[in-house]
């Protein structure tokens, strides 16, 4: 039997779910009240610090980042707080494309799939 632990889970989704060695994370928007697509990057970011942290994973170990955006034309906007945050050393493999973010007034909703060493799970 496969082990899959799925993290968080409601009806329809798992906020992560953990498999051979890959956290598979569920997208992610900016809570209400952050208005402009840099100020919900960064609200996007920090919360992934918070769950990483929670979790035992590491930026480092990101093997695929996909961002959705509202509108294309803002990506400069999220790259810049984004290769910040990444740092360019462990840059994954990513895409950013123009889709509806869930939620209303969300300008972002981000996903990431993390490695992990599952030797080192308590």
């Amino acid at each position: 039997m496969l082990k899959i632990d799925r993290i968080d889970s409601s009806k329809g989704a798992s906020r992560i779910v953990k498999y051979n060695g890959i956290a598979y994370f569920t997208g992610h928007s900016a809570r209400p009240g952050f208005k402009t697509l840099k100020e919900q990057t960064a609200a996007v970011l920090a919360r992934y610090d918070e769950l990483f942290a929670q979790h035992g994973l590491k930026k480092e170990n990101i093997i695929v980042m996909n961002a959705y955006l509202a509108d294309i034309k803002m990506i400069d906007e999220f790259n810049e707080v984004y290769e910040a945050w990444i740092d360019g050393v462990y840059a994954p493999a990513g895409v950013a494309v123009e889709a509806k973010p869930m939620g209303e007034n969300n300008l972002l909703e981000l996903q990431f799939n993390v490695a992990y060493d599952e030797s080192e799970e308590a």
